[in-house]
C-alpha cells in the first residue's frame, strides 16, 4: 500500500470525483482520522459507475466519519467504511494492504 502526506493519486487519478475526494479529506480532518485508504474496485480501476466506495480508515472518530459521508457528501454512491483498528479478517486486511490507495494521511 502506498501512502501520502495529504492526497495520493494513482496514475494521476482515482476513480472518484475530485469533489468527493476533497470532501473525504475534509471529513477525515474533522474526525481526526490518521489515514484513509481507498480499496476495492475503485482502487483497482475495475469499478462500474455506481460501484460503492470502499474506505479503510484509522483514527479517533470513525463512526462520525461514516455518518458524515452518508449524510453530507455530495454523492449518491454508497460507502463501505472499515475501521482498521477493529477486528477484521486477515484476508480483508491483506487485500487492503495489497491494493489500497492512500487518499489521506495525517502529517
Amino acid at each position: 500500500m502506498q501512502c501520502c502526506d495529504s492526497i495520493y493519486y494513482i496514475n494521476g487519478m482515482v476513480n472518484i470525483s475530485d469533489k468527493l475526494l476533497q470532501q473525504i479529506v475534509q471529513f477525515a480532518k474533522k474526525c481526526e482520522l490518521s489515514r484513509v485508504v481507498l480499496f476495492g474496485s475503485r482502487a483497482r480501476g475495475t469499478n462500474r459507475e455506481r460501484s460503492d466506495v470502499d474506505l479503510a480508515v484509522t483514527g479517533k472518530n470513525v463512526s462520525d466519519f461514516q455518518f458524515m459521508l452518508e449524510d453530507e457528501a455530495d454523492s449518491l454512491l454508497s460507502f463501505d467504511v472499515v475501521d482498521m483498528e477493529s477486528i477484521i479478517s486477515q484476508k480483508l486486511k491483506q487485500n487492503i494492504e495489497r491494493e489500497g490507495v492512500c487518499l489521506y494521511a495525517e502529517v
